[in-house]
């Protein structure tokens, strides 16, 4: 569990990570160069972590089957599991897998990623408890996903980007999403080869070619949703001052956008730098957050940003279309006696300012966990945040990085 106390006077330079969400379809794709890329930056977290188990696990299990073997319990503990289904109908034709597992946001089926699968050619069917992914016959050329789906969108472009038998062919793949992390892997899967062309619709055009490494070595982008979360750290400890860096500022225009709303003091130093005080917290004003696909404000910093508004005068209202299930974290809030009203599984009121007050608290995803350690900094007396391992999933170092500009936090045996 983490344990921590109110913290003021927040000071200090906060060095970003790289990406957990870009790094994980990255590790999957490198899978088909046999790993002769080396990535740079990949964030030391749990879930980098399982992936490779998983992939590690399934090519080993692989060796003398017809079939890529998806079916290792420790799928069931990571969404991104999935990632390697188009490794395994690349190699072996057919893939069987148990199932994927992550954070509990609600209904997150995997039909996009199946319906997206089936246009490419893949029929599926189940035995038992085992989904049976089967290469049957070539894409159609053109493919629209359900929606905007992260996962399905950088699967199907691994896919679709070396598909050996299908070269010469151009295939558009719809509502594809863009999100940077997204941009990250098309970056990568250009360094190994693939023509891919990103279109100002959504839309993305990609013509299968052989593997065929330019750079031996590639970056993994930024984690602008960890920015995010220390944004709202240095925006609402008390006479705090804290330099954010190694982020693409790009990334943060919408979030930037928001915090002026709020009444935020913020400044972009470069490209990659912001700087971030808490001069103007006593005059913050309530507004209206609406999370969207990329370029519009992430799911992933609405629940940071409730947080946030705790501190804000008036009413401010929160649209989540994306999940229906991402409110739950708001119970958590409201033991901090945060003041919330859920409307609807998609609508939430933030009424503020409320002095927040230390609690037991739990981290029910995420970035519902990193909620809990903004919520705890600015809460009065202690705060303890269990489920903590939640949070080591996404976010590297992060006590080392919070004492760092001054947050009294510990993490101690349950």
């Amino acid at each position: 569990m983490f344990v921590i106390k109110k913290s003021e006077k927040l000071n200090g330079t906060v060095t970003i990570s790289w990406s957990k969400n870009a790094a994980l379809p990255i590790i999957a794709a490198n899978y088909l160069t046999d790993n002769t890329v080396t990535l740079d930056n990949v964030p030391d977290i749990l879930d980098v972590t399982r992936l490779h188990n998983i992939a590690e696990n399934a090519v080993k299990a692989s060796e003398w089957k017809d079939y890529f073997d998806l079916t290792d319990p420790l799928c069931l503990k990571l969404r991104a599991s999935i990632l390697m289904v188009p490794y395994g109908l690349i190699h072996h034709g057919e893939v069987r897998f148990i199932g994927v597992g992550g954070c509990k946001l609600g209904k997150r089926s995997l039909d996009t990623f199946d319906d997206g699968l089936e246009q490419c050619g893949v029929s599926l069917s189940y035995e038992k408890n085992t989904k049976i992914y089967k290469k049957t016959s070539l894409p159609k050329d053109k493919i629209v996903l359900q929606e905007f789906s992260v996962t399905a969108t950088e699967a199907i472009l691994t896919y679709l980007a070396f598909l050996s038998d299908a070269q010469g062919n151009e295939y558009t793949l719809y509502q594809a999403a863009i999100e940077p992390h997204v941009l990250n892997l098309i970056d990568f899967l250009k360094n190994i080869g693939a023509d891919i062309e990103v279109n100002y619709n959504h839309s993305i055009t990609i013509r299968p070619q052989q593997v065929q490494v330019k750079e031996n070595t590639f970056h993994i982008t930024g984690d602008y949703l960890e920015a995010g979360m220390f944004l709202a750290i240095g925006a609402t400890a008390k006479d705090s001052d804290i330099t954010i860096t190694w982020v693409d500022i790009k990334d943060l225009l919408s979030v930037f956008a928001v915090c002026k709303n709020i009444g935020i003091d913020y400044s972009i130093i470069d490209h990659q730098t912001f700087r971030v005080t808490s001069k103007n917290l006593d005059k913050y004003h309530a507004t209206k957050i609406q999370t969207m696909i990329f370029p519009g404000f992430p799911t992933d910093l609405q629940s940071v940003f409730a947080t946030l508004l705790t501190q804000a005068t008036g009413v401010s209202k929160i649209f989540e279309t994306l999940f229906e299930g991402r409110f739950v974290y708001l119970a958590e809030l409201e033991n901090l006696w945060a003041k919330v009203e859920i409307l609807n599984p998609h609508q939430v009121v933030v009424i503020g300012p409320t002095q927040l007050h230390g609690n037991y608290v739990t981290s029910t995803d995420i970035r519902g966990g990193g909620a809990m350690i903004v919520a705890g900094v600015i809460a009065e007396g202690e705060t303890v945040v269990t489920n903590e391992e939640l949070i080591l999933r996404g976010y590297e170092n992060v006590v080392e990085k919070l004492q760092s500009i001054g947050v009294q936090i510990e993490r101690r045996d349950s």
